[in-house]
This record gives C-alpha cells, structure tokens and sequence, in this order.
C-alpha cells in the first residue's frame, strides 16, 4: 500500500495537553523565571503602580506583566509588539499568561513606561539570582556559566556590573522600539492585523484567488514588455543599426548571435567573389589570382563576434546568481542573532 500523508487536523480538540504543567519540560527556564518572580522577588514596588479594586474589568496580574518582561528581555524581544504575538504562539509566554490570550501590545507598553529605571533593576535581578544558582543561560542571554562568587568578590562585582549594564541595555531598547514602532504604525496598531476581507473565512479564498491573478497578469505584462523591447533591439541589430545603451538582457546572447551569423555571412560573401573573380581570369588569362582564396568561417570578425557571443552566455549564465545577490543586498542581511527557541505544545 502506498504510504500517505499524516492528516493535519487543524480544527480537533485537545491538540495540547490539558495541563499546562505538561506543555513543557520541568527544566525549562521559564519555570525558574515564573518562581523566582512570583514568590522570592520583592515585587511590592510594582504593585504599588497598578489600581486595583473599584469598577471597570480587572486588570493583569503585576507579576505575570514583570514576567513577561523579563523572560522577554531574556531572548532579547524589545517590542510590545512583539511580546503581544509571542503570548498568542508561544508555549513559554502562554504559561506565564496562564494560558490565555495574555495582554496586548498597549497594556505591555503602558507597564513597562510605568516600571520606568525599575524595569532595568528588576531584570538585573533575576539575572544575578539566575548567575548565582549556576544557571549558565537564560534565554537567549549567556551569564558567565557558573555560580557567582561572593559580592567581595573582585570577579563577582565585574560579572554584576555587566549584568546590570546589560539589564539597562535592554530595558532602553524596549522604550526605543516601542517609540519607534508607535510612529510607524500608530498607537494601538500592532501591524501585522489582517484586512477585514482577508480575516473572513467567507472571502479570503476569493481574496487570495484575485491577488494570485492580479500577480500572474502583472509577470505576463512585464514579459511582454520585455520581449517588445528584445524584439526591437534585434531587429535593429540585423538591420546593422547601431544601439546605444545597455543591450535588454533577454537579447544579449541572440543579439551575439546574430553578429556571429553576419560575420560569418560576411566572410562567405568574400569568398564567393573572389572564387567569381578567379574564375573570371582563368578565363580569360588561364591563371588565377595570385593572392591565397579566404577560408570560409575564418577571419578577424568572425573571432571577435564569436568572442562577443562567448562572454554573452558567460553573463546569461551569472544572471541568476547576480539578481539574487541584488536582492539580498536590497533587503539586507535579515536578523542576524538567533530567534527565541520556539517550544511546541
């Protein structure tokens, strides 16, 4: 029997494990962050900032928002943004959202303005408490790998300094990104939304279809525009024109040759005139020219044009990897550090 593909059973429940316990292994560092700042971290400063109590819907928990932040500026994501997508797809920022659909961008930007110096404090915190326990990595933040001596310490009091300089690093970063992308996008748009007719099962397909044909019109336009203009361009190069400026990429090589073939027709039409003249003489004087007969397909011309269409294939050949070392250097090179780990449930 042939083999299959497994089903993707996008709509069957229970497609994680009921208990959150279970979405990730109990070493996971998550689950450190989530203790220390939960039940050892003193967080009251924190809470003094939020309201609670009175009327309206109640607000997110302090320290589910501090960590957040912290396990955030662990794999070094300073967006609100950011985060906000994280809480909806990642497994790690999901169990310290307990789950649900955690907090959006706002709310994030709101806390982290209103923790102001602290947020860089708090962060520095975890960091060396993190350090001490021997905690080698968090995230995607490398700590020295090995248990913090004490604060008397010499070694000890450069790897906190770089600790606590890397805290405020980050912290300023989140402020700068979340300004940056505010102006960008407008405050209280994430940027990444989908249009309404794209959000819409019931038009999306016919959505997708459309820009699919819009797309395909527009190539078979552009080649036409392209095959208009080779067209043209050969056509002048038979007819022995002379064309300025660059030659269209798609009739280099044909134009190449097309030269050749004239070199080449060039050089046959001397051979048959001189073989007409020599026949002439001998004729008339019963010997031939004295100068040698030309050799069909040889001569200068024909060397160059054979030459030219050499170098065109050559550039023919080079195209692809040329437009795609354009295009890279276009976009630029992307995100060079390496992505959170993303944790599947």
């Amino acid at each position: 029997m042939a083999k299959r593909y497994l089903p993707v059973l996008r709509d069957q429940g229970f497609l994680l494990p009921p208990d959150m316990a279970d979405w990730l292994p109990a070493d996971h560092p998550v689950r450190l962050v989530i203790e220390v700042i939960e039940h050892h971290l003193d967080t009251r400063a924190v809470h003094a900032t939020r309201r609670a109590g009175g009327a309206g819907a109640a607000g997110y928990d302090p320290d589910m928002l501090l960590a957040l932040l912290v396990w955030a500026y662990a794999n070094r994501v300073t967006s609100s943004r950011r985060i906000e997508a994280l809480c909806r797809t990642d497994v790690a920022f999901r169990i310290i959202c307990g789950g649900g659909a955690g907090p959006d961008h706002v709310t994030i930007a709101r806390f982290r303005a209103g923790l102001g110096q602290a947020a860089a404090e708090l962060f520095d915190q975890v960091l060396m408490l993190c350090g001490r326990l021997g905690m080698g990595q968090l995230g995607l933040v490398t700590l020295d790998g090995m248990k913090i001596a004490a604060s008397a310490s010499a070694a000890a009091n450069r790897t906190e300094r770089k600790l606590r300089e890397l805290a405020e690093q980050i912290a300023a970063e989140h402020a700068a990104t979340d300004a940056a992308e505010d102006a960008l996008f407008g405050p209280g748009v994430r940027g990444d939304e989908l249009p309404p007719e794209l959000a819409d099962p019931r038009t999306r397909s016919e959505r997708i279809a459309a820009a699919l044909a819009a797309l395909e019109a527009e190539r078979h336009a552009a080649q036409r525009e392209r095959d208009e203009q080779a067209g043209a361009y050969l056509a002048k190069v038979a007819a022995g024109q002379g064309v300025p400026g660059p030659r269209p990429a798609a009739a280099d090589v044909a134009a190449a040759q097309i030269r050749l073939d004239q070199a080449i027709a060039a050089q046959q039409a001397r051979v048959d005139d001189w073989q007409a003249r020599n026949a002439a003489k001998v004729a008339a004087t019963g010997t031939g020219l004295p100068a040698l007969a030309p050799a069909p397909g040889a001569g200068k011309q024909i060397k160059r044009a054979a030459a030219g269409l050499e170098r065109a294939r050559a550039r023919a050949a080079q195209a692809p990897a040329k437009a795609a070392a354009k295009a890279a250097a276009r976009n630029g090179p992307g995100r060079s550090a390496t992505p959170p780990t993303r944790t599947r449930g």
